[in-house]
């Protein structure tokens, strides 16, 4: 049976879409370079390889997605179960500064997390890294609400790194 590897890619830019994630954005949060990714979004790979597999569980789809899809099938996306809340809860480390600890323990849930190496000399990184925990306010947010908020916090999160590098 052929697989078909356009049809992923169009499936997994949809979905990226759906959610409102920028290439860019999930890209870097893979670890791989937007070319990398622009390549699985046009269906030019001929393997799954473990870019494929993150950017699935980016977009929340089961493990057998990819291969339903490959296969002309549709993708399943991860269910939560409904008595089971969508948020997680981030226990702050006691050596982190007060109102810090605060701010994780208080309500709404984690939209998102990254890890920036901080430049250092010459354009090399430094030893020490920014860690940014991007939280929604407390409350049931909506799922529009929500995608603005991961819009919102893609943009600064693109202006961040953008301004370690100049």
């Amino acid at each position: 049976m052929d697989r078909d590897w356009a049809r992923l890619g169009s499936a997994l830019r949809a979905a990226r879409d759906d959610l409102g994630l920028g290439q860019l954005h999930v890209a870097e949060r893979i670890g791989v370079k937007r070319g990398a990714l622009r390549n699985v979004e046009r269906g030019e790979i001929s393997r799954v390889t473990p870019t494929v597999r993150e950017y699935a569980r980016i977009v929340g789809w089961t493990d057998a997605s990819i291969d339903a899809v490959l296969s002309g099938g549709e993708p399943t996306r991860e269910a939560v179960p409904p008595d089971e809340p969508a948020t997680v809860t981030v226990e702050a480390p006691e050596e982190l500064p007060l109102r810090i600890q605060a701010a994780l323990a208080g309500g709404g849930p984690v939209l998102d997390t990254a890890v920036i190496n901080l430049p250092g000399e010459d354009g090399e990184d430094s030893e020490a890294q920014m860690v940014i925990v991007v939280k929604g306010r407390a409350g049931d947010a909506t799922p529009e609400q929500i995608r603005k908020a991961l819009l919102q916090w893609e943009k600064a999160e693109a202006q961040i790194r953008r301004s370690g590098k100049e």
